[in-house]
């Protein structure tokens, strides 16, 4: 780039595209600047706050209708299909995490999660080190997302979770114990917010709430770990002082297991006009 063409690159709508041992510039029309709104002014879109009204589910039905009338539906394209055989391939290396050691074999306790074209949602399953190493690696499936969201009737999108420490767990076994508890994140469809409901596994089963006092929070974007066995550090949606602007927890609870969330006591808190407040161990 000689002086001249780097000044010019930074100019909008100058796009420099190479060309042998040169390059040439194309020139492009500039993107219409977005309205500002100023204080005290109306929002025009404030309606797509409600993300599925039938208002907004239609705004995004024509929008999505005009793109694809645009530029064409990407799935029948050699790339995207090429692209999708990767993603599902049984080639895949399987990544995994170790959540401790087998009971009577010592051996690693591994788990993955892996989405194929038989599984679209998705299956949480385990193995051990010496099944990992081996040619043909047998799983066991810890937890099916597909068979859960049509048992629940909700299309569930894995988003992770949040393993209780075997230091900080009674009934780990100790260094050589194995993870008992988690905290699962689950989505409904996709969404930012998730559920969190605790999950065993030990017997590879959510922990009933009634019964067990098992850990559970409605839809939000919820952050949690555990501070021990029977206690959480968590950010959760307790009422509109809970959250920040942002719509991201601004208080931080300690959580006793058998009690309501609303009478955790808060032991941190950002402003109103933080992004966020988080925890963890």
């Amino acid at each position: 780039f000689t002086p001249s063409l780097v000044s010019q690159a930074f100019q909008p709508g100058n796009l420099f595209l190479p060309s042998s041992h040169t390059f040439s510039s194309t020139k492009l029309s500039p993107l219409p600047m977005a309205n500002t709104i100023m204080d005290g002014e109306e929002d025009p879109y404030i309606w797509l706050e409600e993300v599925e009204s039938p208002e907004s589910i239609a705004f995004a039905e024509s929008a999505n209708a005009k793109c694809l009338a645009e530029l064409g539906d990407p799935s029948e394209t050699d790339t995207y299909k090429r692209v999708l055989t990767a993603l599902q391939s049984d080639e895949r290396i399987p990544h995994v995490r170790m959540l401790g050691y087998e009971k009577d074999t010592g051996d690693m306790l591994l788990y993955n999660f892996w989405r194929d074209a038989n599984s679209p949602k998705g299956i949480w399953r385990k193995t051990t080190m010496q099944q990992y190493q081996s040619a043909d690696t047998e799983w066991t499936t810890v937890l099916d997302l597909d068979k859960l969201a049509k048992e629940e009737d909700i299309s569930w999108v894995w988003k992770g979770y949040t393993a209780l420490p075997r230091s900080l767990d009674s009934q780990s076994g100790g260094p050589m114990g194995r993870v008992t508890r988690v905290l699962l994140n689950l989505s409904r469809g996709g969404a930012d917010a998730t559920y969190l409901r605790e999950f065993d596994l030990l017997t590879e089963s959510f922990v009933d709430v009634e019964n067990d006092d098992g850990f559970s929070l409605p839809e939000a974007k919820t952050r949690a770990s555990y501070k021990s066995r029977d206690v959480l550090l968590v950010g959760a949606d307790t009422g509109e002082e809970s959250m920040t602007s942002s719509g991201y927890p601004r208080t931080v609870r300690e959580w006793k297991r058998g009690t309501k969330i609303e009478d955790a006591p808060i032991v941190f808190e950002g402003e109103k006009t933080d992004v966020s407040c988080g925890q963890y161990l």
